[in-house]
């Protein structure tokens, strides 16, 4: 069976921006040299596409910056580029257009061409408030319920929603929450976290981690999303000594592509195999979704949005 290994250094959801890194030493694959491709466009920046080379070397894998390969990078009918890209990251001065479809192609000597597609797809648009929850149990914890209220939904197949929120300090310093708690049936169940505290009567005590997901078939079916964030802090956050002030949400359009790719690496990355864990003789990686033809890597489109909202 081919096992693909995507790469990609990217937002994420979740979901600011994070770097994924694959060790290749000791892999079991039978892969063969590939090209791989990372890119992702959003039209609030310029085209920038990063490209690798998988190599093997006796049996073991590794993978450096491919320089000196044909690029043609298309938006429809109309070639962006068209030539040998000395460096290894196709920077473009140029924003990609909502709505428009992107294609590339990049070989390399005797490598198989590698070729993707994605669209770049246009904004859900939402409308935002916050509200102040005083906890009648404990008589002093205040919660925050955030509610996302979808107004237009494009009809364009398969796309899907992706909501994050950060703590907001004064200086411009963002973290991200790392519990999200709802109580919506139409949320994706993958990274939820059933048994805690219930911060409130309006969402309940299941969580989730880092993220909601709203998958493409229930998006019609969304009136209004409720959640409560929350922060744990762990030693690798920065806890900063400035005040918070605000909270912010951002929301992403997912295209079908990077909805895909971040749902699978989220499932690869979720599964924790102890070494005194007898389970683990059966233990098979999960495939990471990619769209690359002939390669490895993704080439995916979002369209995202962020707001901050004060707090009460």
């Amino acid at each position: 069976m081919k096992i693909y290994i995507a790469f990609l250094s990217v937002f994420f959801i979740l979901i600011s921006s994070c770097s994924v890194d694959y060790d290749f030493n000791g892999t079991k694959s039978n892969e063969p040299e590939l090209i791989i491709i990372n890119g992702l466009l959003r039209s609030s920046e310029p085209i920038r596409v990063k490209l690798h080379k998988l190599e093997r070397t006796g049996g073991k894998y590794t993978y450096k910056g491919l320089q000196g390969a044909k690029v043609i990078l298309k938006e429809d009918r109309t070639i962006l580029y068209d030539g040998v890209c000395n460096d290894s990251i196709v920077t473009l001065d140029y924003h990609p257009k909502v709505n428009a479809n992107y294609s590339i192609e990049v070989s390399y000597d005797n490598l198989e061409t590698a070729k993707a597609f994605t669209r770049v797809p246009p904004p859900i648009t939402c409308t935002y408030r916050m509200d102040a929850i005083y906890d009648e149990v404990y008589k002093y914890d205040i919660s925050y319920v955030v509610t996302v209220k979808p107004l237009k939904i494009p009809p364009v197949p398969e796309i899907a929603l992706w909501v994050t929120a950060y703590r907001f300090f004064e200086g411009g310093q963002e973290i991200q929450y790392n519990e999200l708690y709802a109580n919506n049936v139409l949320i994706d169940k993958r990274n939820s976290v059933a048994g805690a505290e219930a911060k409130n009567n309006i969402v309940g005590s299941i969580y989730y981690n880092g993220f909601l997901r709203i998958k493409n078939k229930n998006l019609p079916l969304v009136d209004e999303i409720k959640f409560t964030p929350n922060f744990v802090y762990v030693e690798d956050y920065t806890n900063p000594k400035a005040n918070q002030t605000g909270i912010k949400l951002m929301l992403i359009t997912a295209s079908p592509e990077y909805d895909q790719f971040q749902k699978t690496l989220y499932d690869q990355k979720s599964m924790i195999i102890y070494e005194d864990d007898f389970s683990s003789i059966f233990y098979q990686p999960k495939t990471v979704y990619t769209n690359i033809e002939n390669g490895l890597g993704i080439f995916a489109a979002i369209n995202e949005s962020s707001q901050l909202i004060d707090l009460p």
